[in-house]
């Protein structure tokens, strides 16, 4: 297997904490597949690269839309659906995943940080085995606002109703929280990797 983790901040803001954060991303993406993780970057995104992959992963990000250049953005979906590989999207990652496939988000009127708990929907894809509530790490102030057809919501929380997605036939999977940012005493997040690289596995054997 073969992983892409596609930053998706801007390069010029990839320093000090966010660019540890992103190793952080990295290393975990790493011991959840068992496999070493190639890295590209939106802006300079390699469709070839993405299409070799098992699987493509879609970073967070901290840096507004509203910085972002469209044509860019577009280059990236564009590569992403090319490829049609299994595709997971965290944070702004998934708001991507759902504008390219023809949603649309928008601003949250409120931040959403730290370790809160989700309610789960639907517990039969990506967010299987987990009990009915969770605690995950949270941090975004942008959330979907018309999701796609042929996707299901996973899972919600009293402020923010679409926390986890699923679209098994595009075999993209995405969550507005951070699985990334688990703790011992808030282990769900690693278990939702491994669970995206075990689907992804299975449905684009080698």
């Amino acid at each position: 297997m073969t992983v892409e983790l596609v930053f998706t901040e801007r390069r010029a803001d990839l320093t000090g904490a966010r660019a540890q954060n992103f190793e952080r991303l990295q290393t975990r993406l790493a011991e959840a597949s068992s496999q070493p993780i190639a890295v590209s970057h939106y802006e300079e995104v390699d469709a070839s690269r993405l299409a070799k992959a098992s699987a493509i992963v879609l970073s967070g990000s901290t840096t507004a839309w509203s910085q972002r250049d469209p044509a860019e953005l577009e280059r990236l979906g564009e590569a992403v659906i090319a490829a049609d590989r299994p595709a997971l999207g965290i944070c702004a990652g998934m708001q991507l995943l759902v504008t390219y496939a023809g949603g649309a988000i928008g601003p949250y009127g409120r931040s959403e940080h730290g370790f809160l708990p989700i309610q789960i929907r639907d517990g039969s894809d990506l967010l299987r085995g987990l009990p009915a509530e969770v605690v995950v790490f949270h941090d975004h102030d942008h959330e979907i606002v018309t999701l796609p057809a042929g996707f299901r919501v996973l899972a919600s929380s009293p402020v923010c109703a679409i926390q986890a997605i699923a679209n098994p036939e595009r075999r993209w999977w995405g969550t507005q929280f951070h699985p990334e940012e688990f703790r011992p005493e808030h282990p769900a997040g690693e278990q939702v990797l491994r669970t995206f690289f075990t689907l992804a596995r299975q449905s684009s054997p080698e």
